[in-house]
């Protein structure tokens, strides 16, 4: 799909004034990833020469972002100071695509293009100075209606402009172009800014290109969600359910079975294999990888996390930045934290928090019990209620357990402390000290009964109730 000297323009300098934020516009998310990051991928599939985003407000926050992300292509940064108008940001940018033989440009606040319609975008000008994105809307109100002959644009009129013939016009434009970049760069020395807002509007392009006798060429949307762009925290929120839908239903075609697939949150940069299953109310994050076989039970939350195959997170758990082996059971209710690594066939269950926790194959820690900065050896089990104590207030410390180690429940292992292979620990113990292969650790005091203690109990409350009462 690579375009021989195209460059991708993409406009994000707007000040967003309506999404009532500091974050710039461009950055909002959309299902995990900035606005810009959606318009970016799409751009990116298309293997053009350079990237040009044009940014304005939040500048800084937008460059940062851009300097954190994995860039495939180079991305080249033009301020617009002063901004004024769309044929105005593209002047700033001019120094960065004027060696293109093609332009194709894109707005930052448009997060549901496709890649198809971007490569017919520009695989439509053919020989034409430009091809424009158009949609057909159900309600146009509001924008500027395309008129067309054929495909060719014979002209834009703005909606306050349009006679009642031409209101009645679904096909609106959407803004987006491709130019052949020499027309562009005559066309834009040629803007005025004849408008209410004295700015220069690309959308002018459109009448140079029909008075030229080359008229523009229209690019049809399959989908008019495509050209929606965002402007508030509404329109976001439906940017945002638009593509989850397309996203949910895109796995299932791959073979992901899904309970409740309206209700299923899956960020665009999870993977999931076919056979794996997501019960109601899933949240897939981040870099979550899923494995054929896997189930993932309702209201489960994973960020960065991998599950091998056939694992089964039950419900209600969360899980970060972990890695669960394959057969391993989570939850219900557990919490996987940063570097809990499960191996294969392991148990966590409910009510279980991990963190920085290895365990070993078999492993199992059924219930209640919090495991951090620990070691598990393969085959141990955890009682209920035990806890490593891995943090003095300053440092922490690790906690090592061989093979087949059994920790009896409501025990405190005090690290830095290991477990030799097959210890057991009695429990209510709290250890301090490492046990040997093979060896009962006990801490517990000697049991003393007292008899008759609860009839002596009984009677001297008996008499202060009396003494209070005054008889």
């Amino acid at each position: 799909m690579a375009q021989a000297k195209l460059t991708v323009v993409i406009l994000a300098a707007g000040l967003g004034k309506r999404m009532a934020s500091r974050l710039p516009k461009v950055l909002h998310p959309v299902l995990g990833e900035p606005m810009l990051g959606h318009v970016l991928r799409a751009a990116e599939a298309l293997e053009p020469t350079r990237i040009v985003v044009v940014t304005g407000h939040g500048r800084e926050q937008v460059e940062s972002w851009l300097a954190s992300r994995a860039n495939p292509l180079p991305i080249t940064c033009i301020e617009q100071v002063n901004p004024n108008g769309t044929g105005h940001a593209m002047l700033c940018a001019q120094p960065a695509w004027e060696d293109a033989s093609e332009v194709l440009i894109l707005y930052g606040d448009v997060p549901l293009l496709r890649v198809p319609t971007l490569d017919a975008l520009v695989r439509d000008r053919g020989d034409r100075p430009l091809s424009l994105l158009v949609a057909h809307v159900p309600d146009p109100t509001g924008y500027g209606r395309v008129v067309l002959n054929g495909a060719e644009i014979a002209r834009v009129v703005e909606h306050k402009d349009a006679s009642e013939a031409e209101r009645a016009i679904t096909a609106v434009n959407a803004g987006m172009m491709a130019v052949r970049a020499d027309f562009l760069k005559t066309s834009l020395s040629r803007l005025t800014p004849n408008n209410a807002q004295g700015e220069l509007y690309l959308t002018d392009l459109v009448g140079m290109a029909a008075e030229s006798g080359r008229p523009g060429i229209a690019t049809i949307a399959a989908d008019a969600n495509e050209i929606q762009g965002v402007n508030n925290r509404a329109e976001l929120a439906a940017a945002t359910g638009v593509l989850r839908k397309r996203i949910n239903h895109a796995w299932m075609m791959t073979g992901v079975a899904m309970d409740e697939p309206e209700t299923a949150w899956i960020e665009t940069t999870v993977q999931i294999e076919p056979d794996a299953s997501l019960g109601a109310g899933v949240e897939l994050r981040g870099q979550t990888r899923v494995a054929a076989g896997a189930r993932i039970d309702r209201g489960c939350v994973l960020r960065d996390v991998t599950v091998a195959a056939n694992a089964h997170f039950l419900a209600y758990s969360v899980a970060a930045e972990a890695s669960v082996g394959p057969g391993a059971h989570v939850g219900p209710f557990a919490h996987l934290r940063p570097g809990t690594e499960l191996a294969a066939d392991v148990k966590v269950g409910n009510f279980v928090e991990t963190k920085k926790a290895k365990l070993g194959v078999g492993a199992k820690a059924s219930h209640l019990s919090y495991l951090g900065d620990a070691d598990i050896g393969p085959g141990c089990n955890i009682g209920a209620g035990t806890i490593t104590c891995n943090y003095d207030g300053v440092n922490k410390f690790k906690t090592t357990l061989g093979a087949g180690v059994f920790i009896g429940s409501d025990t405190q292992l005090v690290a830095p402390v290991t477990l030799g292979d097959d210890a057991y620990v009695g429990a209510g113990s709290t250890i301090i000290h490492d046990v040997p292969a093979g060896a009962l650790a006990l801490s517990r005091t000697e049991q003393r009964n007292i008899e008759g203690w609860t009839a002596k109990k009984k009677a001297r409350q008996a008499a202060a109730k009396a003494a209070k009462s005054g008889h």
